[in-house]
């Protein structure tokens, strides 16, 4: 497989894994849901049907479809697929260190911010090679 193609690749599993996930996020936090109690403990921030948390959800619903999107040239978006990996690391890393300093909010790093990183590097990995790759042959 060759790089833009693994890029491609990559940029519609995450793309995909956001869409999917955060219209659940949304679901739960638009219906209040918190069963089963650590899943939610894991995923959920704040009180359940806080609306930031919808908000957030819609933001991330918005960003997959780009990604998606993006997915047909990577190349041609590169400053966008440079952006969602640094705003993304920010964002998990922020929530790394609000995991240790909230009370009972613990169970985020085995949760949304393991998992978070995980998914951004599907994106990263192909990325910064292909990019390199790119640069060299230029």
């Amino acid at each position: 497989m060759d790089a833009t193609r693994s890029v491609s690749t990559a940029l519609r599993v995450v793309g995909a894994t956001f869409v999917v996930f955060f219209v659940v996020a949304f679901v739960a936090s638009a219906t209040k849901m918190t069963n089963p109690d650590l899943l939610y403990r894991m995923l959920g921030w704040g009180s359940p049907g806080d609306a930031e948390e919808q908000m957030l959800s819609i933001i991330y619903i918005v960003w997959g479809i780009f990604l998606w999107r993006a997915a047909k040239d990577p190349f041609k978006n590169a400053l966008f697929i440079d952006f969602t990996i640094a705003a993304n690391v920010a964002h998990f890393g922020l929530m790394a260190v609000q995991s240790f300093v909230f009370p009972d909010e613990h169970t985020h790093l085995y949760g949304d911010v393991l998992i978070g990183f995980i998914v951004l590097a599907i994106l990263a990995v192909p990325w910064f090679a292909a990019r390199g790759a790119q640069r060299t042959r230029v």
